[in-house]
């Protein structure tokens, strides 16, 4: 009997249990099980790029240091610091851009020939260089090579004057076209007032062009001693004779311009070469200009690659600023404002002309 009541028990639980869960769940008491967590946002994709940065260092001597190492440099790269991978010493790629132009009877371009020649003369035994001239249009001399002799042979064969200056779309074609076909070390060298006949407007356009490339800009400008000569006739008071006489009045005028224009291209070369980590010359004589060559040279040579490794997204389009700056008391450098993402490719075989201007190859190319 007792065994029969604990059945019957037992068996109406059984029935009651499950009314009373659907009771509860119905009032909201009971939770539901809870279900996977949905899985977080994708993380921004990163890709990792090693950044090779020119970087000039000089010991208070104004020598390059005996010994550098990881330790002697901090790099920031928009304000966050960047472990450096490497420093190394490396041969250099040197562009030559050289002035045809003949804006003015008083300009003497021989002396830009001559002081190539004797850049080209003190290149160290694995560098690799080119040469470009603008005038009339931009023509490339010799391609890139170690034969010092090649070199020399193009500077003096074809080097030709013009009576325009076609500056800007060297520069263009020098940063799209010739330094994306060599790796390394970037130098540019530009020899001339940079005074462009059609267009000086491009300025941000072409600074951002060498940033991308990496190069460090080098000028060596005649502009002041070129204004010292043509002050004293450009700026004094007019004779009688030149008042009244229509061509005499229209030469002044030009020479006031080109005036003008080389007072304005002697900033913005300077800022160009600033901005990209160079320097700049701007003698006050024929002689101080010629005497040049180990000055451009010495600089050259101060130059190490600084190796570090920077995340960025996949489609980084920005400038990041860059700094550096020594541990050491005993260093002086010299850098470059900033960098783009490494966006230049090698295209070597790509002889694509200059847009927009006029183009003479060479005969071996």
């Amino acid at each position: 009997m007792i065994r029969l009541m604990r059945l019957k028990a037992l068996s109406a639980l059984v029935v009651v249990a499950p009314l009373v869960a659907q009771v509860l769940a119905q009032s909201g008491r009971v939770r539901e099980r809870p279900r996977p967590a949905d899985p977080p946002n994708d993380p921004l994709k990163l890709r990792v790029e090693e950044v090779l940065l020119p970087v000039s260092v000089r010991n208070v001597a104004g020598r390059v240091p005996g010994s550098l190492d990881e330790s002697d440099l901090i790099v920031t790269e928009d304000g966050k610091r960047q472990r450096i991978n490497a420093i190394m010493r490396a041969p250099a790629n040197v562009l030559f851009i050289l002035d045809s132009g003949g804006e003015s009877p008083t300009k003497n371009i021989a002396i830009h020939r001559d002081l190539a020649l004797e850049l080209i003369q003190a290149l160290g035994p694995e560098d690799r260089a080119a040469v470009i001239s603008y005038g009339d249009g931009v023509n490339l001399l010799s391609g890139w090579t170690k034969e010092r002799k090649e070199l020399e042979q193009a500077v003096r064969w074809k080097f030709r004057p013009g009576l325009m200056s076609e500056f800007y779309a060297s520069l263009d074609y020098a940063a799209e076209e010739l330094l994306p076909r060599v790796s390394g070390r970037r130098c540019v060298v530009i020899i001339g007032d940079g005074v462009d006949s059609f267009d000086s407007h491009r300025f941000e356009q072409v600074l951002a062009a060498f940033h991308r490339a990496r190069a460090t800009v080098y000028v060596a400008g005649p502009n002041a001693f070129l204004m010292a000569d043509m002050k004293p006739e450009a700026y004094n008071a007019l004779s009688w004779f030149e008042m009244i006489d229509p061509r005499a009045r229209l030469r002044i005028e030009r020479m006031r311009a080109y005036y003008r224009q080389l007072e304005a291209s002697q900033v913005t070369l300077k800022g160009l070469a600033e901005e990209t980590g160079g320097a700049a010359w701007y003698p006050t004589s024929v002689e101080e200009f010629r005497s040049l060559g180990s000055q451009i040279k010495s600089e050259i040579n101060t130059e190490y690659v600084v190796a570090y490794q920077s995340q960025r997204p996949l489609d980084d389009s920005k400038f990041h600023a860059i700094q550096v700056s020594v541990t050491r008391p005993d260093l002086q450098i010299r850098c470059r404002r900033g960098v783009y993402s490494n966006v230049v490719r090698s295209e070597a075989g790509n002889h694509a002309h200059p847009k927009g201007s006029s183009f003479m190859s060479p005969d071996n190319e």
